[in-house]
Formats: C-alpha cells, sequence, structure tokens
C-alpha cells in the first residue's frame, strides 16, 4: 500500500454517513465494527506477545500499514505505563476535589480504575470518568477501548464546593 491516506480519508466519510443513520441502523453498525475491532485486538496481541522488540520493530519499518495498525492497538506499548501517565494528567483536577483514581489493571485496551476520597458516592464521578479520565486516556492510551469503574462504598453526595485558586500580580511589561 503506497499511502494510507485515501484509504483513512474514505473510511472517515463512511464514518460521518454512518453517524447519520437511524439510531438502530447505526447502533448495530457499531456493534459489528466493535466486534470486528475485539478479533483484531485479540489476534493481534496474541501474535506479537509472542514476537520480541527488534522483530516488532522491523515489521514496522517502511510498511506504514504495519506501524499505524500497530500505533492504533497499542502494539508495543505498555499499556499500564501509558494509562497511569494519561491518570497523573487529570489526577491534579480529582485531587483538587479531595478525590483519588487508582488504576488496578489495563487488558484488550479496558482500563480499571477505582474511585476513591470524595469521587466514592459523588453524583458527578459519571461526568468526571466521561469528561476528565475517558478523555486522558483516549489521548494518551493507545487502543482505549472503555473504562470499569469501581468505587469505595459511600453515601451518594454532591460534588465538593468551589475550590479556592490564590491569584497573584502578574509582573509589569519589562519586568525580569
Amino acid at each position: 500500500m503506497d499511502s494510507l491516506e485515501p484509504l483513512l480519508a474514505r473510511m472517515e466519510e463512511l464514518l460521518r454517513a454512518v453517524e447519520g443513520l437511524a439510531d438502530g441502523d447505526r447502533a448495530m453498525v457499531f456493534e459489528l465494527l466493535d466486534g470486528i475491532d475485539t478479533l483484531h485486538r485479540h489476534a493481534l496481541t496474541s501474535l506479537t506477545s509472542q514476537l520480541d522488540d527488534d522483530t516488532l520493530a522491523s515489521l514496522c519499518d517502511g510498511n506504514d500499514a504495519v506501524a499505524w495498525l500497530f500505533d492504533a492497538y497499542g502494539i508495543g506499548v505498555d499499556a499500564h505505563e501509558a494509562a497511569e501517565r494519561a491518570l497523573d494528567a487529570i489526577r491534579p483536577y480529582i485531587h483538587s476535589h479531595g478525590g483519588n483514581v487508582e488504576l488496578l489493571d489495563v487488558t484488550d485496551g479496558v482500563v480499571r480504575l477505582r474511585l476513591a476520597g470524595a469521587c466514592a458516592g459523588c453524583t458527578a464521578s459519571a461526568m468526571t470518568l466521561s469528561d476528565g479520565i475517558e478523555q486522558a486516556l483516549r489521548e494518551h492510551l493507545p487502543g482505549f477501548v472503555g473504562i470499569e469503574a469501581e468505587q469505595e462504598e459511600a453515601a451518594p453526595h454532591p460534588p465538593p464546593g468551589p475550590v479556592l485558586v490564590e491569584l497573584q500580580p502578574s509582573p509589569p511589561d519589562g519586568w525580569r
């Protein structure tokens, strides 16, 4: 394959068209795509787990399609380490609200987490998962599929109030 760009562009067009389908049809197409993705992920993971790092690198060398596929599925990436880096990006926000997130496991693109502290029982924790944690994982974990979250036992409660941030005056122009 000389260039993947035309194929990838066409696939993007088709995905946009699928978004316009009726709900039931769209759900069926995405279920089919998820099944194909799961099959590919399982086969690639099984196959590449038997290869050393040099062999993996040589397979990608000069082959855009293989390099793209390995990148898309996170082949050769330490998924646990990548997930920790992703969570490190969102932890300051979670900590500022008295919460914590612990990485339990990463298997086949599914990240298992435990929400603790103020996150446990918080009525906004679902939004924190989807808007913050999931977004960070999508950006930093190749082959990310989804999240399975467990929470410490806690009574439901609203999110904590606003967090005070100390503002400091800016130095005058020309100041060094």
